[in-house]
């Protein structure tokens, strides 16, 4: 699968999966947003740049932190941001923008925007250096560019579990993923190699019990896991859920089932 290719199979993924994206069993998207603020220590006049902004959930956040700023908010997935601009109505934001656009291919003036945010995206791009050193060319000197990603020990082993399952059904898993940055080591490496300064990293425990297997299932199946479990036929996919959530409920305790959920939130200075 070439470039174009991959990017559009991850555009039909998150098309599919936005209306569920906000589901309750995924808030730890939410609850990583909420912690954006502290790091770029907004004033509240700054213009943002959110970078696979999905459906709104840092842009959001960081909106209400700007009262005479801007975010813009740029996704491949025009489905994606019809939940964004919706949310941004509800709540009565006029200081966000939502545009269909390439975060590899940004169609901005160089040092455009103040800051830039990049939720949970890096990884899926082939070339990370080379688009994180273009999201650079779009921030003015002296302006932050976070990105935060899963670290080594988020979801397990409930993942460990989805992909010993799902290789014996013959589904292939490819290598990488969020793995790619999921230690402090790997973050503060490609932030070098991007040319960015004063670069830190900080790891935060976002991590929560989940009522029953089936909060878990709600992640694999309005998350990018989709992509996997959608290979399955239906009758494969029936024998698999119920298997799958079996080993899944087995890890409960009088609290619930734990989710681990370790963010690692890199912080760079253009």
């Amino acid at each position: 699968m070439d470039e174009q290719e991959l990017k559009q199979a991850i555009t039909q993924v998150f098309d599919t999966v936005s209306s569920g994206y906000d589901n309750h069993g995924l808030r730890f998207f939410q609850k990583s947003a909420e912690q954006l603020p502290g790091f770029f220590q907004l004033k509240g006049g700054e213009n943002l740049l959110d970078n696979a902004t999905g459906t709104g959930r840092a842009a959001i956040v960081l909106a209400n932190h700007l009262p005479e700023g801007k975010i813009t908010g740029v996704d491949l997935s025009s489905e994606m941001l019809a939940q964004a601009r919706q949310k941004a109505k509800k709540n009565q934001l006029t200081n966000t923008e939502f545009r269909v656009m390439d975060i590899e291919s940004l169609d901005f003036p160089d040092q455009h925007f103040d800051h830039a945010n990049c939720s949970f995206c890096l990884f899926f791009l082939s070339d990370m250096v080379n688009a994180l050193q273009h999201i650079k060319s779009k921030v003015k000197a002296g302006g932050k560019i976070i990105s935060c990603c899963f670290s080594e020990s988020s979801f397990q082993p409930q993942n460990s579990l989805f992909i010993d399952r799902i290789q014996s059904y013959g589904v292939e898993v490819s290598e990488g993923g969020f793995k790619r940055l999921s230690t402090e080591e790997k973050n503060i490496e490609l932030y070098h190699n991007a040319g960015l300064k004063n670069v830190q990293v900080f790891r935060r425990e976002l991590g929560y019990y989940q009522k029953n297997a089936e909060e878990w299932w709600d992640i694999i199946w309005y998350a990018g896991y989709r992509a996997y479990v959608n290979q399955l036929s239906d009758e494969q996919m029936q024998h698999f859920k119920a298997a799958h959530l079996q080993e899944v409920q087995a890890l409960s305790t009088e609290k619930g089932i734990y989710l681990p959920m370790d963010i690692l939130f890199a912080v760079g200075e253009v």
